[in-house]
């Protein structure tokens, strides 16, 4: 009988010592439990931040553009008008020129917009004016928005037999007094039109042009340094039959001028 009493104690004090270590497994294992999703948690916050700061960090260096840099081809003027403006405002450009910018798929123009829009992001805002007839209409050039920066083919092949040297230059001294009204540091880029196989007085007009920029103090971009010569049958390749540029001509004219605003 007292066996039965002490083996029944024995079986009592086993029972308690099983529930106890039972009850401690348990609590461990759901310590185990609570503690790892906060753990997973903080990792995830973690893991969420960095991934913020990566998304961040890439953006901005999306975003940013280094403009001293990108501007080292520039002309003088052109590069310290685009360095003031760059802190803190906007630019915005004009293209104008003849119909010869929007010949070709796609014209110069739209190509040399892409190009600066695309490389400048937000920064630089370029439109576009193509202007009919001879230079004495670059008059009815609206410049009311108020561009900073414009560059400007004056007509050169249209007036052709039609307006003299002098009076383009008068023209072009017209238009950079409008645009300077509106914006009174606008800065004027000049650039020839197009090269046309077998020119003759025409010639003698581009280098006026470019005779005329540089006493002048203008900008000057000289593309036709990348054209085939006016006597090299080779032009006829890059122009279309009256005399525009084809594709191969607004490719090659618009690489000439994003060599300028774009240095690489």
């Amino acid at each position: 009988m007292k066996l039965y009493k002490i083996g029944a104690v024995f079986a009592v004090i086993i029972c308690i010592i099983a529930l106890v270590f039972s009850y401690l497994t348990w609590q461990h294992k759901l310590e185990n439990v609570l503690e790892k999703p906060e753990e997973a948690n903080s990792q995830g916050a973690d893991n969420t931040k960095e991934e913020a700061s990566a998304t961040e960090t890439k953006t901005t260096n999306e975003t940013s553009v280094n403009i001293e840099e990108l501007t080292a081809n520039m002309d003088e003027q052109v590069q310290q008008l685009v360095l003031d403006r760059s802190e803190g405002e906007s630019l915005k450009m004009l293209i104008a020129g003849s119909a010869a910018l929007e010949s070709g798929q796609p014209g110069y123009a739209a190509q040399l917009k892409s190009s600066i829009e695309e490389t400048y992001g937000n920064f630089i805002e370029v439109d576009i004016v193509s202007v009919s007839r001879t230079s004495e209409f670059l008059v009815n050039v609206d410049l009311s928005a108020g561009y900073d920066l414009v560059l400007l083919e004056p007509m050169t092949l249209m007036n052709n037999d039609r307006i003299a040297i002098e009076q383009e230059r008068e023209h072009i001294k017209a238009f950079d007094a409008a645009m300077t009204a509106e914006v009174d540091d606008a800065v004027l880029v000049l650039h020839p039109p197009q090269p046309i196989y077998g020119a003759g007085y025409y010639l003698a007009q581009v280098t006026a042009l470019d005779e005329f920029a540089a006493n002048n103090g203008y900008a000057y971009i000289d593309h036709w340094s990348a054209w085939p010569d006016t006597d090299d049958v080779e032009l006829k390749n890059y122009l279309t039959e009256d005399g525009l540029p084809n594709d191969n001509g607004a490719g090659l004219w618009a690489e000439e001028l994003e060599a300028f605003f774009i240095a690489d």
